[in-house]
């Protein structure tokens, strides 16, 4: 059954459902209506959003208390609290405090002086101008000098961060890193030169012979006493050589500090002396035997039964020199068990003998078998003046000869 209200039963109407009225008008996305629905539905949801928007601008419970004190000719604020009393409300204030701010002058129309400010010692600062420490300044300046104190602060800080942020990074690199390998040092000298080798063994090889140089040489200490040890006042003494004093020849060292200047002293000291007993020499015919150099090099056969030795380009006879005597000068071959062979070379000679001097030795019982040593004995003679020196050298067996390889199973 339909409804039927009393109000509209005497206006000729026919009761219809308002379930049975359909909505033709568009869609409504904001009220959540589409064409086709209902009446009820329409009515329903349109009263719903109507009490939900009377609940949303209810300004019952606004508090507008804060407003009174400002621009009071406005009056009190509104009891009856509408949209538009308190938009009225609202308006008229906001207009009387925009007034009362258009009244006020700028700097306070003369009447106002900045306080000055006291600045603590981080910020106070010496004036260009009078050189005088500046502690106090007015408000505004103090403010503003407070404002780039720390502009400049905040600038470091931020920069500083980001450093230690980088640090910190790089820390974390090294702490989680495996212990690298020793880089490798090519040496020149030390070790096998030319050839990479890890840096700690050269460093262990340098520190050993620095150690072993130093044995040799001496300390510092050592080394200054030593060069401390020159004659006094040897510059002062004369020449012997030319005249002047030592101290006038070239590149003598007035002044000795270290061993390499009282080194340079003693070499120019014995150069001079050199010269003068050289002057002395030609003066007494004294024959000079240290432009005798002997020297050669030794070499047997295969059956160690001849041994040749070779002193072209090796021995050196100064002019004039002769053998000391007519068998020439001592040749001495022994092998390691003290069998001993003696000969004699002609060593005036033997300086332009391309093929050696070969003595025999079978008949000396000397063993093929083991290392033969061979000693000459220089001597030679110049205006009745003997100079002697000695050379030694080895013959060092063969390896011998593999003639087969006999294979041995066990």
């Amino acid at each position: 059954m339909l409804p039927v209200k009393s109000n509209t039963a005497d206006q000729g109407c026919s009761p219809v459902s308002s379930n049975c009225v359909i909505w033709q008008g568009p869609d409504i996305a904001c009220l959540n209506l589409c064409n086709g629905d209902t009446v009820s539905d329409v009515v329903y949801k349109v009263a719903e959003k109507l009490c939900t928007l009377q609940a949303e601008l209810g300004l019952s419970s606004l508090d507008l208390s804060c407003l009174v004190s400002f621009a009071s000719s406005v009056g009190p604020a509104p009891t009856t609290k509408t949209l538009l009393a308190v938009l009225d409300y609202i308006v008229k204030k906001v207009c009387g405090l925009n007034a009362k701010v258009d009244a006020i002058s700028p700097g306070g129309g003369g009447s106002y002086t900045e306080p000055n400010i006291n600045l603590p010692s981080c910020l106070q600062f010496t004036d260009p101008a009078t050189g005088q420490t500046i502690t106090q300044l007015q408000h505004r300046s103090a403010t503003l000098r407070l404002a780039n104190q720390f502009c400049d602060l905040k600038t470091t800080v931020t920069t500083q961060g980001s450093q230690i942020t980088s640090l910190g990074t790089r820390v974390t690199v090294l702490e989680n890193a495996t212990a690298a390998a020793l880089p490798k040092v090519t040496p020149n000298c030390i070790l096998t030169p030319n050839v990479p080798t890890d840096m700690n063994l050269v460093l262990d090889e340098l520190e050993a012979q620095y150690c072993n140089l130093r044995a040799v040489l001496g300390t510092n200490a050592s080394l200054t006493a030593a060069a401390a040890q020159q004659c006094a006042a040897l510059g002062a003494q004369p020449a012997l050589s030319q005249t002047g004093t030592l101290s006038s020849l070239t590149g003598w060292n007035a002044t000795v500090s270290n061993m390499a200047q009282s080194f340079q002293n003693l070499w120019i000291t014995v150069c001079d002396m050199r010269a003068a007993i050289a002057d002395l020499k030609s003066l007494t015919n004294v024959v000079d035997c240290s432009q005798f150099v002997l020297n050669f090099n030794a070499a047997a056969n295969e059956a160690r039964t001849q041994v040749t030795l070779f002193f072209q380009g090796l021995l050196t006879v100064p002019s004039g020199f002769t053998n000391c005597n007519q068998l020439g000068s001592k040749v001495t071959i022994k092998d390691s068990a003290n069998n001993t062979f003696i000969g004699y070379v002609d060593l005036v000679a033997a300086v332009s003998d391309a093929d050696g001097v070969t003595f025999t030795v079978s008949g000396a019982s000397l063993n093929p078998s083991l290392t033969y040593t061979v000693t000459v004995e220089g001597c030679l003679v110049k205006s009745g003046q003997t100079c002697n020196k000695t050379a030694t050298k080895t013959v060092v067996p063969p390896c011998p000869i593999i003639t087969g390889v006999t294979a041995t199973l066990s």
